[in-house]
């Protein structure tokens, strides 16, 4: 039998939402004529309530659905015990089956599958949540065992001190577990561990650059493959600059943004700025431009930032004032560069108003005439 293996739709989602729609559609369609059923792990949808148009569309997407389709709710549409969540909708419509701490068995010419699913529960519950759903589960030797979670996993996405991790996993008494959650497609456990990724850009990091798709596993050769199902372009370029003015960072920003969109279009584009500005100048002193579908991630004079934190930090081990601080820092940035002021007595003017500290700074200003 042929599992399909996907997760982390996350339909409705704002920034990219038709993508959301196509890419989630285009798995669907693809992984019915390919496989026998399909599980889907988790945050189909983006939001606890989505919109009634979204509910609309995932179950036109969910109808085209050839086969049968198990489904768990993730953490992006986990709610309270008792209240209702849209992927118990889908499963109201009969578009997919909800499991949560309990399991349903499929069978096809003669080959029984058993599938386990335990929907999203908060991280530092997982494990205690994990293992007293597992009580009432056995495993049958009969039919491949399947668990499907959505949780984060120490070893890959760290969530908490009680979080699952691969060695705890390795020990349950399934042939196959099916992770959601995290947006990145990895294979883990020598194949036993499968998390397929999502299925559209979300979080605009270089991991996404890979391909988005989802996993067919067969349970005869025990063995999967990856079907990318194809997305918008996603590029992710750094760019580096050693005390940069404004312009320099602006002209470069608006030269890579050109270069990629003259290649494709329709590409979706994350910037990484990292490196040190002109002297006097701070990432608050750059108004950049903004472009469509263009992300910039501005780590600029981040380490200098830093830096002076460490700076504030080791000051206040001394237990000194505030305001001793303060004076502190501004007189490390002004030793030996200005003239013109005092700079203890520039910062008593600065705490008394605008109006003083003018004043001071025009009578200095006449004195040095």
């Amino acid at each position: 039998m042929k599992i399909a293996i996907l997760g982390d739709h996350h339909l409705g989602y704002q920034r990219f939402e038709i993508d959301s729609y196509i890419q989630t559609e285009k798995a669907i369609i693809d992984a019915s004529q390919k496989t026998d059923v399909i599980l889907c792990a988790g945050d189909i949808f983006d939001i606890k309530i989505p919109k009634l148009e979204t509910i609309k569309n995932a179950i036109e997407i969910f109808k085209k659905a050839s086969i049968p389709i198990f489904a768990i709710h993730g953490n992006h549409e986990r709610r309270s015990k008792d209240m209702v969540n849209p992927v118990q909708l889908l499963d109201t419509a009969n578009q997919v089956k909800v499991l949560h701490g309990e399991s349903v068995a499929f069978e096809k010419n003669g080959e029984r599958i058993q599938i386990f699913g335990l929907g999203s529960v908060p991280e530092e519950y997982a494990v205690v949540a994990l293992k007293k759903s597992l009580e009432k589960y056995t495993k049958k030797d009969d039919a491949f065992n399947v668990l499907m979670i959505h949780q984060s996993i120490k070893e890959l996405m760290p969530g908490g001190e009680d979080e699952l991790s691969l060695e705890y996993l390795e020990t349950l008494p399934f042939d196959l577990i099916v992770n959601g959650h995290i947006h990145e497609t990895m294979v883990k456990l020598g194949g036993k561990l499968l998390i397929p990724g999502s299925t559209v850009i979300t979080q605009m990091k270089k991991t996404e650059t890979s391909p988005k798709g989802y996993f067919i596993y067969d349970t005869y050769t025990k063995k999967h493959e990856f079907v990318d199902i194809g997305t918008r372009p996603f590029f992710y370029e750094i760019l580096e600059f050693k005390d940069a003015g404004e312009y320099e960072v602006k002209d470069a920003i608006k030269k890579k943004v050109d270069e990629i969109k003259n290649k494709s279009p329709t590409a979706l584009l994350t910037i990484k700025i990292d490196g040190t500005l002109k002297q006097g100048l701070s990432n608050s002193d750059i108004s950049l431009e903004k472009y469509e579908n263009v992300f910039l991630d501005n780590r600029l004079n981040i380490q200098s930032l830093a830096a002076s934190m460490e700076r504030i930090k080791d000051l206040r081990k001394e237990n000194l004032p505030i305001k001793e601080i303060a004076l502190k820092e501004l007189r490390s940035k002004t030793e030996g560069k200005i003239t013109l002021f005092d700079t203890e007595e520039m910062f008593e003017k600065l705490l008394q108003g605008t109006d003083e500290t003018l004043e001071y700074l025009e009578n200095k200003q006449k004195k040095q005439e």
